[in-house]
């Protein structure tokens, strides 16, 4: 059983996914704790689920709390979501370990925190937009891509920000978990488009799942 520790700053929908998807898809792996530096709003739902919660001092002067806490649970695959940039040392020590996800077709809005990717790709006018898995890397959003995934847009005058948004995070979830099951050696790549949110979305590499059914009643749960 292979063993994922989530790094966290935020409301925890990307984690949520993947803990039901990991059930769903009955893979050979498990969230066995979650690492954040501040207070989380879904610290219930982690009870609920048996995973373990640790809230560290996390700044670039204070590493040590973040680097016990990864020895301790001695993970196969760390997934950072953190509002910061993680240290080169811990980097170096959990060499290969770590991932992350961004809201955009890196290199493109490379530094943006969240959303505000599409923010700012509104303003440019922008005409595919997406998400990316990748490797984390001393340079911030450099690391290798694993997966990536867009689909195009109309009008940013015309279509619903928010809808667009919503298709954004839903392909990104299905990013993260591609990036865990490729770096856990799970299972074969199998679907390469789909539809999300009545938008044709284009995946490359194909995404590793038989079907994506399983995730549209995982993100009405979320």
């Amino acid at each position: 059983m292979k063993n994922i520790v989530f790094l966290v700053s935020g409301g925890g929908a990307n984690l949520k996914f993947v803990q039901y998807s990991i059930k769903a898809l009955n893979l050979n792996c498990r969230i066995s704790g979650v690492i954040a530096d501040r207070d989380i709003p879904f610290q219930y739902f982690l009870k609920e689920e048996g995973i373990e919660f640790v809230k560290v001092k996390y700044i670039k002067d204070n590493t040590l709390e973040l680097k016990s806490e990864l020895r301790r649970f001695s993970p196969d695959l760390i997934v950072t979501n953190f509002h910061k940039i993680i240290d080169i040392e811990t980097l170096n020590e959990f060499e290969g370990k770590f991932i992350n996800l961004h809201y955009s077709l890196l290199p493109a809005f490379s530094g943006l925190i969240g959303m505000k990717t599409l923010e700012e790709a509104k303003v440019q006018n922008v005409q595919f937009v997406g998400g990316t898995c990748h490797d984390v890397a001393e340079m911030v959003d450099a690391g290798k891509i694993l997966y990536q995934g867009a689909f195009a847009i109309g009008d940013w005058d015309i279509e619903s920000f928010d809808l667009i948004v919503d298709t954004v995070f839903k392909l990104s979830c299905l990013l993260l978990l591609s990036g865990i099951i490729k770096k856990l050696n799970q299972n074969k790549e199998i679907i390469q488009t789909a539809m999300i949110n009545q938008k044709n979305v284009y995946f490359s590499p194909s995404l590793p799942f038989t079907s994506i059914e399983f995730s549209f009643k995982i993100f009405n749960e979320l």
